[in-house]
């Protein structure tokens, strides 16, 4: 499949506001969070981040030529990867428990559902969709209505159960579940909804330009109205990662308007140095992915959460600089991850 360069650049902008908010939430105090600084970050870690990276990936899957079995096995390695991520690193944590008598649950940190489990899971999923030869539109566009809203009932359901580490990957408002499949899936099958449907819409944008306008015009109204709200969902983290459907609602338009300012940008500095980077990262994300996890867990074990916000910006230069160095030279030597 050629790639082209707008989803590139999307994740590769995905994989640098993944780094700073994970700077954020991991090395920041509580005042700095509370900063107006730490609010912008983690933010920014939102709806750029995760839910773009999502949203591509559904739409490379429903894209790509390799078959429904090939794909199921790719989505496997990668759940298999975040279970091996999680234990690198959490490393520096389990010599703690083992050498310096420390005692948190280190389950809750091997199995906490970052977004490569959530990513492996959908993959597999998404794989099973396309086995459909008629009808996939409507079966994902159906998916998406079922997760994104039977999300808060899934969470009552399925809270207060215990110590349980199967129920977290798929909902309830468990800590160590960052991105379960209630509501995240919705994501991905967003982007492969439009994959699927990508040419209609073209033809429908191409002569139906003047409806096309109003719809992106209604739906900034709609992201402004709901922003302040939105917003404070997004900074607080248990509310983020548990979101229900009005936020998906508002977070599928604002990521609209951003993919539309993306692509506009795009056309004026497709051949900048800047671009070319952005793309290269978009391209190796999984691996950039990996590096940045296994710099700033381990990190996070000796400072977690003592350092003040204008301390934010060294941390930021030094993880990403050291993040895109590994990650070309893992690259020179053809370290691959999936």
């Amino acid at each position: 499949m050629n790639r082209k360069q707008l989803p590139d650049l999307l994740k590769g902008l995905a994989a640098f506001f993944m780094v700073q908010v994970h700077i954020t939430e991991l090395f920041i105090d509580d005042a700095g969070r509370e900063s107006l600084l730490g609010k912008i970050s983690l933010f920014c870690g939102g709806p750029f981040a995760a839910i773009v990276f999502m949203l591509v990936m559904g739409y490379f899957i429903a894209k790509n030529k390799k078959t429904p079995a090939e794909n199921m096995v790719r989505g496997a390695k990668i759940f298999l990867l975040g279970f091996l991520l999680n234990i690198g690193l959490n490393f520096h944590l389990m010599l703690k428990v083992m050498f310096a008598d420390w005692q948190p649950n280190l389950l809750e940190y091997i199995f906490g559902v970052d977004i490569l489990y959530l990513a492996g899971m959908s993959i597999i999923i998404l794989s099973l969709l396309k086995f459909f030869k008629k009808g996939q539109s409507w079966i994902a566009l159906l998916l998406i209505i079922a997760v994104s809203g039977l999300t808060g009932f899934m969470n009552g359901r399925l809270a207060g159960i215990g110590q349980n580490y199967i129920l977290p990957f798929i909902a309830g408002n468990y800590s160590w579940s960052y991105f379960p499949l209630f509501p995240w899936l919705a994501y991905p099958l967003t982007g492969f909804l439009f994959a699927v449907q990508e040419e209609r819409i073209r033809q429908f944008v191409t002569h139906q330009k003047t409806i096309s306008v109003i719809s992106i015009f209604l739906i900034g109204l709609m992201v402004l109205a709901f922003s302040r709200s939105a917003i404070e969902t997004t900074i607080q983290l248990p509310l983020y990662y548990h979101h229900t459907f009005t936020y998906f609602i508002w977070a599928s338009g604002f990521v609209l308007l951003w993919i539309l300012l993306v692509q506009l940008v795009s056309k004026y500095a497709s051949d900048t140095r800047l671009s070319k980077f952005i793309c290269w990262t978009g391209k190796n994300i999984t691996l950039f992915y990996a590096v940045q996890w296994l710099l700033i867990g381990n990190v996070a074990t000796a400072i977690y959460r003592t350092q003040s916000i204008d301390r934010f910006l060294y941390y930021l230069i030094g993880i990403f600089a050291l993040t895109v160095l590994f990650t070309f030279l893992l690259g020179k030597i053809k370290i691959r991850i999936i």
